[in-house]
């Protein structure tokens, strides 16, 4: 009897623990309605088949000049929120410049990454570089732009203190091997072919606090860095600036006229507002002391007129 309630209770324990692989998406160009093929919600774990028809929407536009598929053997979405963030400090950083972000944290099952790299290979006509044994040194240097996909076959992530350090370690590769890409088109696919084991949250709980359950919360789920905005359309499209001929009369000219003074120009008095209010102040103040003075000089040329006429009449009539 005690050993059947045992076999029950490990039986319960199986069905209540789980193997549920993250997700985590970061495309340095924008992938239009990449979002909108699964349910916004997380709450409830994806499919692995709409998952996988995310990722082929993803390379299908081949906008990357490298596909970066990182395995990380044990991981689970709990090593991925932001309340772990320290951990991942250079991916994070990626993700803040990365215009289009998919963050899962549960998916029912686990993707084929053998099928994603194949797919990626036919459909971008790409070639394959492999990394083993956490070496980035296997990524040659190389300085064309045909596309690439790297793939990164990490080691199985250890329980206890030591993990954190492990994945600070991962972290640190992955910034090694994106600085030696020639591009900056890029896109990293973080997942997991053996996901560690987690225990169920209820939805109630998951929907109240999305910290605590959703894959880096405070960037992929914040409204200015969700919205579906390329931000880095500027690589292409900048004008080159050319070089002005040294010594050239063009040249002088062009500086001569930059520093002659214009009493017309409107930044110039805007820049020197201050200074011109001043000015302004003064100038009527004096003006106004010097009408002031000529009122008074006036004045008094008026009454020495009036007492000289005055005097002028008295001696007049003493005569008389």
């Amino acid at each position: 009897m005690k050993i059947q309630q045992l076999l029950i209770t490990v039986y319960i324990f199986a069905l209540a623990s789980a193997s549920l692989a993250p997700l985590l998406v970061a495309s340095h160009k924008l992938v239009p309605g990449l979002k909108q093929l699964i349910n916004p919600s997380n709450i409830e774990p994806h499919n692995v088949t709409s998952v996988t028809n995310l990722l082929k929407k993803l390379v299908t536009e081949c906008s990357s000049d490298a596909y970066l598929i990182v395995n990380q053997p044990g991981l689970t979405y709990q090593d991925l929120i932001t309340a772990n963030k320290d951990h991942w400090p250079m991916l994070r950083k990626y993700l803040y410049m990365s215009s289009t972000t998919v963050g899962i944290p549960r998916i029912d099952g686990v993707i084929d990454l053998q099928f994603l790299q194949d797919y990626i290979v036919n459909t971008c006509e790409a070639e394959v570089i492999n990394v083993w044994n956490e070496d980035e040194g296997e990524v040659v240097d190389y300085f064309d732009i045909r596309k690439r996909v790297i793939r990164i076959d990490l080691g199985e992530l250890p329980t206890g203190s030591e993990r954190n350090l492990e994945i600070l370690n991962h972290d640190e590769l992955l910034r090694k091997i994106l600085r030696k890409l020639p591009s900056p088109h890029y896109t990293i696919i973080l997942t997991s072919d053996s996901p560690g084991v987690i225990h169920p949250v209820p939805g109630v709980h998951m929907a109240e606090f999305p910290d605590r359950f959703e894959i880096f919360n405070d960037i992929i789920n914040d409204p200015m860095h969700s919205r579906e905005i390329e931000k880095n359309n500027n690589f292409h499209s900048v004008e080159p600036n050319w070089n002005p001929i040294r010594n050239s009369n063009d040249r002088y000219i062009r500086n001569k006229h930059n520093d002659e003074v214009h009493l017309l120009d409107y930044d110039l008095w805007t820049k020197n507002e201050k200074l011109i209010s001043t000015l302004i102040v003064m100038i009527l103040s004096i003006f106004m002391m010097k009408i002031l003075q000529f009122f008074n000089y006036l004045k008094k040329r008026i009454v020495s007129y009036k007492q000289n006429k005055n005097t002028k009449g008295i001696i007049g009539k003493k005569l008389d």
